[in-house]
């Protein structure tokens, strides 16, 4: 099973396309944490929305631009080895406490990319790994 959870509310029709062409191959869910207020910067104390997911979560994987970088076959090997939950924190980034607590931080690139692109773009590396995993062609 692969999860992800995304901290912010964001409209993103790549990324919804992606999502319905993966759960018909794959055991996936994708959910989205709704901010009630997000501030400009990242201050010294976890946002209310982070607090709740560390005390229901043990096992995840954070999107970070600081986290190891991985070609697409690395990618796909690394989703089905086990049950995976991949993270996309809030727009002002992960608090050091969301840093430490995670399992491991992977980057989709040395670039920063804005919340919505870096949703789509996780959505179409894990329907590349279910295509992959699946022998099933991958349209480029």
């Amino acid at each position: 099973m692969i999860r992800v959870s995304s901290f912010g509310k964001t409209e993103n029709d790549l990324r919804d396309l992606y999502i319905k062409r993966i759960e018909r191959m794959i055991p996936f869910s994708w959910k989205e944490i709704a901010l009630k207020r997000c501030p400009e910067s990242r201050g010294a104390l976890l946002l209310p929305e982070e607090k709740k997911f560390l005390e229901s979560e043990s096992d995840f994987i954070l999107l970070d631009v600081k986290g190891r970088e991985m070609t697409s076959e690395d990618f796909s090997r690394f989703c089905f080895k086990a049950d995976r939950h991949f993270v996309i924190g809030p727009a002002i980034g992960f608090h050091d406490l969301f840093r430490k607590r995670a399992t491991a931080s992977l980057s989709l690139s040395k670039l920063t990319f804005t919340h919505g692109l870096a949703q789509a773009m996780l959505a179409e590396s894990v329907y590349r790994a279910a295509c992959e995993m699946k022998n099933h062609p991958f349209v480029k």
